[in-house]
């Protein structure tokens, strides 16, 4: 469950604010094992299901800074200490965001103590965006250039002035505008579809639940049509696709080429069987062919199938690496053996898919295996 509101933190968030705003160089909120600033960081989520969009900003969160840490989450707000890499990264990837940064104020709507800091902050062009859309625009844009300077520019900004709800305040993040994520066009220019595929912004989740990073090498051994590879090469990872379908391993290839120069490489292959050597990937999300599988695959045999897949993962995957996978609603994640492919289950998230089908999307980071499992033997070829 995504935590609602809890009081204790109220004191720390309102501390922590104060703390930024009276500390010039910012050594007194920095880590002694930490070597970038830490940051008072918040989050507008999605509108729909808001424990997809708050397990995907943690795993972004996570990919850049393995100390971050969530303050609260309280409706759609979510607030949080990170680095600054990791605060700018989350508004950059996150598919189901819709603004996040830093927070640089707090307005107190009963009149009671406020304080704004916008020092650093580019107001030559600001706009303030009214996340809960309780008609506060003006108020803080009025209060923004009274105290801070800047002119307003509402078609172009440079710089978005968020405000959202926080119990009887109104908490104020930077924001920077960052435009269209490429999730409408790559899903209307796809050379190849099939109707099992993922939508794009979808897709985009699951690369960042596996915490897929740039230069990194990511995997899906299901490619299909390659839209979940697509989205990891659009955050700059280098995507490896696999499929064994020549028909959609075409397709996919197709829709790979129209995409990206440069960054991403597809094969033929079982997806049991995937030529890799041991510990050479960093991340893997994937979305095995429900549909097709339920026609062979049914009660032990089905849950053999998923179990070899993570067998497979727990080799695959370097130390620190993510992986997500989506499971059918047939097949109980407990039941899998992650402790024995060294993966430790962060979340399981249920999701309906349509009608009364439901599947689970399981978020996971590969440790230190319990006890030992002997390596599976990929062959020749194996990279």
């Amino acid at each position: 469950m995504v935590p609602h509101e809890d009081v204790r933190n109220r004191d720390r968030i309102l501390a922590f604010c104060k703390c930024q705003k009276n500390s010039k160089s910012g050594s007194d909120i920095i880590s002694a094992n930490r070597v970038d600033q830490l940051l008072l960081g918040a989050a507008y989520l999605w509108g729909g299901d808001q424990r997809v969009a708050f397990e995907e900003a943690r795993a972004i969160l996570e990919t850049y800074d393995d100390g971050y840490k969530v303050l609260e989450a309280n409706g759609r707000l979510l607030l949080f200490e990170a680095s600054a890499a990791a605060t700018s990264k989350l508004a950059w990837r996150a598919a189901f965001t819709r603004y996040s940064g830093r927070v640089v104020g707090k307005l107190a709507i009963d009149g009671a103590e406020s304080y704004l800091d916008c020092g650093d902050l580019d107001l030559q062009g600001f706009r303030v965006i009214d996340a809960g859309r309780l008609g506060f625009e003006r108020r803080v844009g009025e209060w923004v250039l009274r105290s801070c300077g800047g002119s307003v520019n509402l078609n172009n900004p440079k710089t978005l002035l968020v405000c959202a709800p926080h119990h009887k305040d109104l908490i104020i993040f930077a924001s920077q505008p960052i435009g269209e994520k490429g999730f409408w066009e790559r899903k209307k220019s796809r050379v190849y579809f099939e109707i099992s595929a993922l939508q794009p912004q979808m897709a985009r989740f699951m690369v960042n639940l596996a915490m897929a990073k740039e230069k990194e090498l990511f995997l899906d051994p299901f490619g299909g049509s390659m839209s979940i590879p697509a989205e990891a090469a659009s955050i700059g990872a280098y995507a490896i696709g696999g499929e064994l379908d020549p028909t959609s391993l075409r397709g996919g290839f197709e829709n790979m080429k129209r995409f990206f120069e440069t960054g991403w490489d597809i094969f033929l292959a079982d997806a049991l069987h995937p030529p890799f050597a041991n510990q050479t990937i960093w991340s893997i999300a994937t979305d095995p062919p429900f549909g097709r599988l339920k026609k062979v695959l049914s009660g032990e045999r089905s849950e053999e199938f998923f179990s070899k897949i993570i067998l497979n993962a727990g080799d695959l995957l370097k130390r620190g690496g993510g992986i997500s996978m989506l499971l059918p609603q047939w097949v109980l994640p407990e039941a899998l053996p992650w402790d024995e492919a060294g993966i430790r289950v962060i979340c399981t998230i249920p999701m309906r898919a349509h009608k009364s089908f439901t599947r689970y999307a399981v978020r996971g980071r590969r440790v230190e295996r319990r006890g030992s499992r002997r390596s599976i033997v990929r062959g020749p070829n194996s990279a």
